[in-house]
């Protein structure tokens, strides 16, 4: 087709961000939170954006969903405290607790 100009993720990441602002402006959450979702998802795919961006974007949809999907945020936070309980069994806190000692003096009367 003639005239047909191709835009890449970046460009519809800000059609994206226009959307999700009309749709919240005209008090409608849930379509402005798939447009938010198409937003990151854009963001995330685009080229031209840094590696710590992505690698954050990433991370952020691997363990939340873009904030957006509750069981995954869940089962992120179920995962963070299962392999916070196994390194504390491996590391092995102590069984007694340390005795309590003061040092120094005390002034007389």
């Amino acid at each position: 087709m003639l005239g047909v100009e191709r835009v890449g993720p970046l460009q519809l990441a800000l059609v994206y961000r226009a959307l999700r602002k009309a749709f919240e402006d005209g008090k409608h959450e849930p379509g402005a939170a798939d447009f938010y979702y198409g937003e990151m998802e854009m963001r995330r795919h685009a080229d031209d954006i840094s590696r710590s961006e992505r690698s954050l974007l990433t991370a952020y949809w691997a363990l939340s969903g873009y904030g957006m999907r509750a069981s995954r945020a869940l089962g992120s936070l179920a995962a963070a405290l299962l392999v916070t309980v196994v390194l504390l069994m491996a590391v092995e806190l102590p069984q007694d607790a340390p005795k309590q000692g003061a040092t120094g003096t005390v002034p007389g009367p």
